[in-house]
């Protein structure tokens, strides 16, 4: 079978190190986390630099037991709702060519990967602020001062913090069925808006990844 790319769904999340949990406790029912560091004896199931979903089960028995050294990050991912969206995964080449071999390559075996997204500026119905997602992108190139008109005021500085990009590739599986996840660190390297007067206000997103290991994530539907 084949799918559209209307069926995958793309979802970020930002650093805050206010989402950290450590050395001890236990992870949370269908919780996604990024692994920051594993200590001695971690019960974390994967490595270091990447990424994955606590069990579905509701029982304290059925959660990983943090040990001293282990640090996760709690991804609360926010739906980036797409026009559209693309990546490129490659990699590059090393010449081991001779004259008993001429024009032979091998891989350098060093990942690249980039990518676009494109979507709308979206804003709250009730309070007309950005919604969480363009928020999010914003503060990665502006600082933000948010005004309350009584005399308080807020900045948020730029930041660089790493954002956690996750796709679902085929968000109609249920139950049983294979959901399949591409989880990628990201840094967003460029955003342009666009205001035309007869278009929808609309942000295009380039990046390149960050620091961690892509992945692909393979978990029953029924488990999220």
């Amino acid at each position: 079978m084949k799918i559209t790319g209307q069926k995958a769904q793309v979802f970020i999340d930002s650093f805050d190190a206010t989402s950290i949990i450590e050395n001890t406790g236990t992870t949370t029912e269908k919780q996604k986390y990024f692994v920051i560091s594993k200590g001695t004896n971690s019960n974390i199931p994967v490595s270091a630099g990447t990424f994955f979903m606590a069990p579905a089960g509701k029982t304290t028995g059925d959660q990983i037991d943090l040990v001293a050294g282990d640090r996760l990050f709690k991804i609360n991912e926010d739906r980036f709702c797409k026009t559209s969206a693309g990546f490129e995964f490659s990699m590059g080449s090393v010449d081991v060519g001779d004259d008993c071999d001429p024009g032979a390559t091998i891989s350098d075996g060093i990942l690249q990967i980039s990518g676009s997204l494109a979507g709308l500026f979206r804003y709250d119905d009730v309070t007309q602020d950005f919604d969480n997602v363009t928020d999010i992108v914003v503060n990665r190139f502006l600082d933000i001062v948010e005004d309350d008109g009584n005399g308080k005021y807020e900045l948020r500085p730029r930041t660089d913090n790493q954002i956690y990009l996750l796709t679902l590739l085929n968000s109609g599986a249920t139950g049983t069925q294979t959901e399949n996840w591409l989880f990628v660190p990201i840094n967003i390297n460029s955003m342009s808006v666009s205001l035309g007067n007869t278009d929808p206000q609309n942000k295009d997103l380039s990046f390149t990844k960050g620091e961690g290991k892509p992945i692909i994530y393979k978990v029953p539907a029924g488990s999220i």
